[in-house]
């Protein structure tokens, strides 16, 4: 088995998402309260599921918002703008792998899932 101070070197801090002490956060484009209604809901699915999740809903610029996430090294973030809600959907962007288009928020929560349970990279 390799000790914890191997793998915070191996990854130099980049963890994969099953070992990310942050793994997912949920930024809205704004403090839209229709957004964060719909946003809401995915946070608390993730937590019932034990994914370390965190929320930013604020009216913080979204650019900036996004750069706080990357600097923070969270794994996954989940983008919800107006088009996304209107589509039942999500914006997922991983930390660099940069964006990845939106897709079904259950269908993001299933993989988010699935990622974790089988400790994929």
């Amino acid at each position: 088995m390799f000790s914890p101070r191997f793998r915070i070197e191996h990854y130099a801090g980049n963890f994969p998402l099953w070992l990310a002490p942050d793994q997912v956060r949920v930024i809205t484009l704004n403090d839209d309260e229709a957004l964060i209604n719909y946003a809401k809901p995915i946070v608390a699915e993730l937590r019932a599921n034990m994914v370390r999740v965190d929320a930013d809903y604020s009216a913080t610029p979204f650019k900036a918002k996004i750069s706080n996430a990357e600097q923070l090294r969270i794994h996954t973030m989940l983008v919800i703008g107006g088009r996304d809600m209107e589509a039942g959907q999500v914006s997922v962007r991983l930390h660099h792998g940069g964006p990845q288009g939106a897709k079904p928020k259950a269908e993001v929560v299933a993989e988010i899932l699935a990622a974790i349970k089988e400790r994929r990279a």
